[in-house]
């Protein structure tokens, strides 16, 4: 591909101090045999070059955000559905024809079909990523692309599809800048919430916008307006800006509507004014992060070549009888998890129970008093069926938008002690002095709300809310007051059903969430131990082959490493390029 111009009007330089730098890194890494690492500093050093940089499209699973990134570029080039789709991260590059390219683990990169880009990216037909895809790219000549700004289709967050999550939050520290996508159920969800001050610390780059506003209300689009520039401002410290209302698909559909010339023009002058900055902070931010993992490695063969190699076997003995006890100490809690599950099962049915006692009889009342006198005869039974219908759906969302907070904070009294072992845990191992260890969290955060998003949706158990033909009869030959009574009665039971049915559907999806959150939760946990057990073996794996080297290899090549470590440390940007 031909160098794109950068924001500021010319070609970004290929042959700088940056360049250089990531060409060290390279040499250094592979000097070390640090996998990856060289790879990485040339898709860098290629970028900054090309002036490219990412503008990743985040947020909650289903909020429209590959439907979005087609209506910018004028090109259904990315696969959507009405199931989470998206499970690898890709991009959407400039060039003169459409065409797409993929990069296969420990692999090169080979070109693809443009049709066929869902074969790769879709948790339909690569579920897990099972097919192993490092990075997809797709190429289209999108005026809004010209400039070197390329947008980034991640995966949702809350999706079913645990992995998919964590592919998202792996790419934040490429983001150059962010479109967060936004919806109206909820406006914004905790874990997004999360994201957008994780990828804040990286950029102050963001643009907020609300997608499917077609599908609101004028009511519904302001308040999920006014709740999302509150909260986004309290949790970033600043105002958020305007916050641009679309429908990609009605830009698909009919041209700009809504806000959306407002959101193009705000990509364009961010790719005009700030392009050349966000190039030069992904390049200081990459060689950063590129140093930091150097640096790691670096210590790590240090620190096999100064252990004596009984030392470091007899650390990995203990080390893995230490996470086989940690796994116990987890099995051990599952049943006490599970009688929590069991009492948060009976606290959620309690407070079933109360909201049928407190509301029912308020809302039979409500119905009651709703008049029907002046309906068409023909109408009658569909009218009170209807105003049952929606005094259900409004008590019912009341109801679930009360009760959720007060089951979250009880799911996370449940996982507090899965969490403190955790990070006994995890203490005792970052005190043990083995650099193998340092990049390990220093502690889980505790848990403070589902990991498991909301399935729930109101049934209006339409099969017993249509009379049959012998109802409809009796409603036609009664007279108009015994008509109205019964069309009354049929509405009351009818209300009573749905009160009973939903609100069981709202107590049966926070007792799956809790347990769909706890088994995420543990899911994490095994990962996190096995993650420690494997950087072990690798340290000891490194020790054993230094040491059979011999006294001599080994003084050589600790001089060899500290000059390394020089030549690193001299690479890392000042606190002035970070800023």
């Amino acid at each position: 591909m031909a160098a794109s111009p950068d924001a500021a009007g010319g070609p970004a330089p290929s042959e700088s101090a940056v360049a250089a730098a990531l060409r060290e890194l390279a040499s250094m890494a592979a000097e070390l045999g640090v996998d990856h690492l060289p790879a990485e500093a040339a898709a860098l050093a290629e970028r900054l070059a090309e002036g490219r940089f990412y503008v990743a499209c985040v947020g909650q699973f289903k909020r429209g955000k590959s439907t979005l990134l087609n209506a910018l570029v004028g090109d259904p080039v990315l696969p959507t559905g009405v199931v989470p789709v998206t499970t690898v991260v890709t991009v959407l590059r400039y060039g003169p024809r459409r065409a797409a390219r993929i990069q296969l683990r420990d692999q090169g990169w080979r070109d693809i079909d443009p049709r066929d880009v869902g074969a790769y990216v879709t948790e339909a037909e690569n579920p897990q990523n099972r097919k192993g895809v490092d990075a997809v790219e797709v190429f289209v000549p999108s005026p809004l692309l010209a400039s070197g700004m390329c947008l980034v289709d991640t995966p949702g967050l809350g999706s079913v599809f645990s992995g998919s999550t964590r592919v998202t939050h792996d790419f934040v520290p490429h983001i150059d800048a962010a479109l967060v996508v936004l919806g109206a159920d909820p406006p914004i969800s905790g874990e997004e919430l999360a994201l957008v001050e994780e990828v804040a610390r990286h950029t102050g780059a963001l643009l907020f916008l609300l997608n499917k506003a077609d599908r609101l209300s004028a009511a519904d689009r302001d308040e999920a307006r006014r709740f999302a520039e509150r909260v986004l401002g309290e949790r970033l410290g600043r105002p958020v800006g305007p916050l641009f209302e679309v429908s990609a698909t009605e830009r698909l559909a009919q041209g700009a509507t809504r806000d959306w010339t407002g959101l193009e023009a705000a990509l364009a002058a961010l790719a005009r004014q700030s392009g050349r900055q966000l190039v030069e902070a992904a390049a200081t931010r990459g060689i950063d992060r590129l140093t930091d993992r150097l640096l790691h490695a670096i210590d790590a063969h240090r620190d096999a070549l100064v252990h004596p190699l009984d030392e470091s076997e007899h650390h990995l003995v203990a080390l893995r009888q230490a996470v086989t006890q940690a796994e116990r100490a987890l099995r051990d809690l599952g049943p006490l998890f599970a009688a929590e599950q069991e009492r948060l099962a009976r606290a959620f049915e309690a407070e079933r129970r109360k909201f049928l006692a407190d509301a029912g009889p308020q809302a039979i009342q409500a119905l009651q008093r709703t008049p029907l006198e002046r309906e068409p005869r023909h109408a009658l039974c569909g009218s009170a069926m209807a105003q049952a219908r929606a005094l259900a759906r409004q008590l019912i969302e009341a109801w679930h938008a009360h009760v959720e907070p007060h089951a979250e904070a009880l799911y996370a009294q449940a996982t507090e002690r899965f969490v403190d072992l955790a990070n006994e845990f995890l203490a005792s191992l970052r005190t043990s002095g083995d650099p193998a260890l340092a990049r390990l969290p220093a502690a889980m955060a505790p848990e403070t709300r589902f990991r498991a998003e909301r399935q729930f949706y109101f049934t209006d158990l339409m099969a017993i809310a249509t009379p049959g033909f012998g109802r409809r009869l009796a409603l036609w030959m009664a007279p108009r007051r015994a008509a109205v009574a019964f069309a009354q009665r049929d509405a009351r039971e009818y209300l009573e059903r749905l009160l009973a049915t939903n609100s069981a559907r709202v107590a049966n999806d926070l007792a799956e969430r809790v347990l769909e959150s706890r088994r995420r939760l543990e899911a994490e946990l095994t990962a996190l131990l096995h993650e420690i057990t494997a950087a072990a073996e690798h340290a000891l794996q490194q020790a054993r082959a230094h040491h059979q080297a011999g006294a001599d290899a080994v003084r050589s090549a600790l001089v060899r490493l500290d000059g390394l470590r020089r030549r690193a440390e001299s690479l890392r940007p000042s606190p002035d390029d970070r800023h």
